[in-house]
């Protein structure tokens, strides 16, 4: 069992989701139909309106499909963010799959695109386009890396649009620090983690940017956009991930927009951070596994386990990690975000996240 050939396959897997992100984005017509409002029971208590689109359906049951193909104890162990059946204008309920035959795919395509033939077959030859990606520039370790888990052992949490509101909106705007987005498709990111079932703990993670740098050559980029990728794998003692750490002079807090203000005013007059406002959790937490925000803070139990598995495990890779908040505050302990119970989705108790655990240290002290 290698943890490299899971990540290379998670690697392909994410650059097809972002491949058909962009497609789906790139394409007026066709974008126009994909936005559905979610039932209230799926809904983010945060937004008054939440949205899934068609892109987050197909991404996600890309994904599920391709992992379980090359490792089928996996199968059964593949969870995502989005339910797989969409609606269309006609008011018939479709699921969206993906099988081995691409004819079902274009059937179940064409019947929620109302039997648009043309944008239903680009959609499906995104979904089985082999993906192009440069391992090497991806840094991959050379030597195999042995799981200490069988298969069936690992789960996978898959956000397909992590900050699908920026993806449908597209509005980009950036904070005072240049690097840093405030919202905008920047903020837009496909996350893949994979934990070990027993304890619930994060072990790789796979972070794709869809919309991180623009470009001329549509054609070979879909969409003007070109990906940016990141990666952490931490087994046993072993740690590894693409990231190049950044520095910088300031001490960046990243925070939700929402944020309460006894927190914000606490961060900013107490720690001396300089508070910045940002879209996405799966980005947030990502600025900070690249250092180039200190800490990322969220009160409210607003996110789940698909926002927060890929992240954490690449920030479990350069010896950080993502912590439950209230219960740190209140037992001065740090807990750590676990996977372990299939059942609790939400993480209740809010987040903190830092990359260097001795700067978690200093803040409990205060």
């Amino acid at each position: 069992m290698s943890a490299i050939n899971l990540l290379r396959e998670l690697l392909k897997a994410s650059e097809k989701a972002a491949n058909i992100a962009r497609v789906c984005r790139q394409n007026p017509n066709l974008f126009s139909l994909l936005v559905q409002e979610k039932e209230k029971d799926e809904s983010n208590t945060r937004f008054v309106h939440d949205f899934k689109t068609l892109a987050d359906c197909l991404i996600q049951e890309m994904i599920k499909h391709d992992i379980a193909k090359q490792f089928p104890e996996l199968r059964d162990n593949i969870r995502g963010e989005e339910n797989a059946t969409f609606t269309n204008t006609m008011g018939e309920s479709i699921i969206v799959s993906v099988t081995d035959d691409p004819r079902n795919t274009l059937e179940a395509l064409e019947k929620i695109l109302n039997g648009d033939k043309v944008s239903a077959a680009a959609l499906v030859d995104e979904v089985y386009r082999s993906a192009e990606i440069d391992m090497e520039s991806l840094e991959l370790p050379i030597d195999s890396i042995p799981l200490d888990n069988d298969w069936s052992e690992l789960g996978i949490w898959i956000d397909p649009i992590d900050g699908t509101a920026e993806y449908i909106k597209g509005e980009e705007k950036l904070t005072k620090f240049p690097n840093i987005a405030s919202s905008g498709l920047k903020c837009c990111t496909v996350l893949i983690g994979v934990y070990e079932t027993c304890q619930g703990t994060p072990i790789l993670g796979v972070i794709n940017q869809p919309f991180a740098e623009k470009i001329n050559d549509q054609e070979e980029f879909r969409g003007e956009y070109r990906s940016k990728i990141f990666w952490g794998l931490s087994v046993g003692d072993l740690q590894f991930n693409n990231i190049a750490p950044h520095e910088t002079d300031a001490r960046i807090a990243i925070l939700s927009p929402s944020e309460q203000s006894k927190y914000v005013e606490f961060i900013r007059n107490q720690l001396k951070y300089d508070v910045i406002y940002s879209s996405g959790a799966g980005y947030k937490i990502l600025k900070i596994a690249t250092g180039e925000a200190e800490l990322f803070l969220l009160s409210k139990g607003t996110t789940y386990k698909w926002d927060t598995c890929a992240p954490q495990a690449i920030l479990r890779s350069m010896n950080g990690d993502l912590f439950d908040l209230q219960d740190t505050l209140i037992n001065k302990s740090v807990k750590k975000i676990s996977y372990q119970d299939r059942k609790v989705t939400r993480n209740l108790g809010g987040l903190i996240a830092y990359q260097n655990i001795e700067k978690l240290r200093e803040f409990l002290k205060l």
